[in-house]
C-alpha cells in the first residue's frame, strides 16, 4: 500500500535523495544546493506550487507540481515539473497513483490545463501518462538561462 501526501520540511532529505537520482537519470548535474534553492520554499504554504510524495514507511517517490498561469488555457495552469519513483518501485503502479494524486491536487488548485515534459526516448513514462489522459502536443520547448 502506497500514502499520497503533500510533503513537509522534514522530508527535504529524503526528496533530495531521490532529485540526486532524476537528475542522473536525466543527465542535467546539479549541486545539492542548487535543487534546495528550488525545493525548499515548496516545502512550505506556498503559492508557486506544491510536492507531493509517495511513502511506504519511507519517501519513495514525489511529483512536484508548479502554478502558472495562462490565456490558452483559460486561468490557472500547472507544470508536473518532476516526476520520480524509486527505480527498485517502478512497475507497480506507484508512479500512476501518484501522478492521479497529481491531478486530483491540480484540480483542487483550480487549475484548467496540466502540462508535462518527457524525452522522446522514454515511452514508459509517455505510457503512462497517455492512459492518464495526457495527450501528446507538437510544441517544442525552449528554454533561456540567467
Amino acid at each position: 500500500m502506497v500514502n499520497i501526501r503533500e510533503a513537509v520540511a522534514d522530508d527535504e532529505q529524503a526528496i533530495l535523495a531521490l532529485l540526486r537520482i532524476y537528475c542522473e537519470e536525466a543527465e542535467t548535474p546539479h549541486s545539492d544546493d542548487h535543487l534546495l534553492t528550488g525545493l525548499r520554499p515548496l516545502l512550505t504554504t506556498n503559492p508557486h506550487g506544491v510536492v507531493l510524495v509517495a511513502e511506504q514507511e519511507e519517501i519513495i517517490g514525489y511529483s512536484i507540481l508548479t502554478w502558472g498561469w495562462g490565456i490558452e488555457s483559460g486561468g490557472q495552469e500547472a507544470l508536473v515539473d518532476e516526476m520520480l519513483i524509486e527505480p527498485s518501485k517502478r512497475g507497480t503502479g506507484i508512479g500512476q497513483t501518484l501522478m492521479q494524486a497529481s491531478i486530483d491536487r491540480a484540480k483542487q488548485q483550480g487549475v484548467k490545463v496540466i502540462f508535462l515534459e518527457t524525452e522522446r526516448d522514454n515511452p514508459r513514462s509517455r505510457k503512462l501518462y497517455e492512459k492518464l489522459g495526457f495527450e501528446e502536443e507538437s510544441s517544442i520547448w525552449m528554454s533561456y538561462r540567467f
